[in-house]
């Protein structure tokens, strides 16, 4: 079984890989800050206005119901939750109260829960923590609201049988 693709330094140099795709790049990655996507919803709104305005003075065409829908979207883009409380960093530190094991590896994971009566999402940071052993006997799966670290879920836990 493989791990991955290797790539050697010659072949990735003379492709020119882009550093996200490169195998050989080592580094951590930090999440992009989510509230950049209010960008767009401005993006949106500047467009369907303009658009708006533009064919307001042409009889042949009308983007009234595109404008409106553009419009609407671009606003549902400016009410989504995207503050971050909880950063990248401070995850593990945030849910390591929670986990009824010891540490070892861990894989962080930032998703988006839909809040049915608001109809909005919300930022939900995902862990999936192993225990310090090798190989691991036990695994949890917690999830903490990006926003008020809070418990979203009950936390999962289960040991690792055939490891």
């Amino acid at each position: 079984m493989v791990d991955r693709i290797e790539i050697s330094q010659e072949a990735a140099d003379k492709q020119v890989i882009p550093e996200d795709l490169n195998s050989l790049a080592v580094g951590s990655y930090i999440i992009p800050n989510p509230q950049r996507r209010k960008t767009y919803g401005f993006l949106l709104i500047i467009t369907a206005l303009i658009s708006q305005f533009i064919f307001y003075f042409n009889d042949w065409l009308s983007v009234t119901a595109g404008a409106v829908l553009v419009l609407f979207t671009g606003m549902f883009i400016l009410f989504i939750n995207n503050t971050i409380e909880v950063k990248q960093s401070h995850v593990i530190q945030t849910v390591s109260s929670y986990i009824p094991h010891s540490i070892g590896y861990y894989s962080i994971a930032l998703t988006f829960e839909f809040v049915k009566n608001l109809f909005f999402l919300k930022p939900v940071w995902t862990v999936i923590v192993y225990d310090h052993n090798n190989p691991p006997t036990n695994k949890t799966i917690i999830e903490v609201d990006a926003s008020t670290a809070e418990l979203v879920s009950e936390i999962y836990t289960e040991p690792i049988k055939n490891a």
